[in-house]
């Protein structure tokens, strides 16, 4: 079986757009997407194998996409799972708070698609010890 990348966020246009964005850089991850922070936990409870990377909204409508980092890195079964942030925020603060909370990273959501695909493009040939300065330079 390929990778298997989890998105949870509560905008379906974004959600639509990573999964046709993710089909153009490698058909053979598997792809799945929850709308907020309970359905994430009831998913995991539920899925096997794991995720091999959660990309996180920060803002989503019930639990935000920090507290539920908090939860995963705190939970034994998810604590090993990498998470990357995913947001429409600039903020630095919001980068090094995620690097601390054991995120690898945060990803501003792109403008276009195609700089989508790039973005996906990099973190699929990355290797999981890679991601993090990966995710820096994008």
């Amino acid at each position: 079986m390929g990778k298997l990348f989890l998105l949870v966020d509560d905008d379906m246009d974004d959600a639509e757009l990573f999964q046709e964005a993710l089909n153009k850089v490698d058909t053979s991850i598997h792809f799945n997407h929850v709308l907020d922070g309970r359905k994430l936990f009831q998913y995991l409870s539920v899925q096997s194998p794991k995720p091999d990377i959660i990309f996180l909204d920060i803002n989503l409508i019930d639990l935000s996409g920090w507290e539920c980092l908090i939860q995963l890195k705190s939970h034994y079964d998810y604590e090993n799972i990498p998470v990357i942030m995913y947001s429409n925020s600039y903020a630095l603060n919001d980068h090094e708070m995620a690097r601390q909370m054991k995120a690898l990273g945060l990803l501003t959501k792109p403008n276009t698609f195609s700089s989508l695909i790039e973005m996906l493009q990099k973190i699929c040939n990355a290797e999981v010890g890679e991601l993090e300065e990966v995710l820096k330079e994008i």
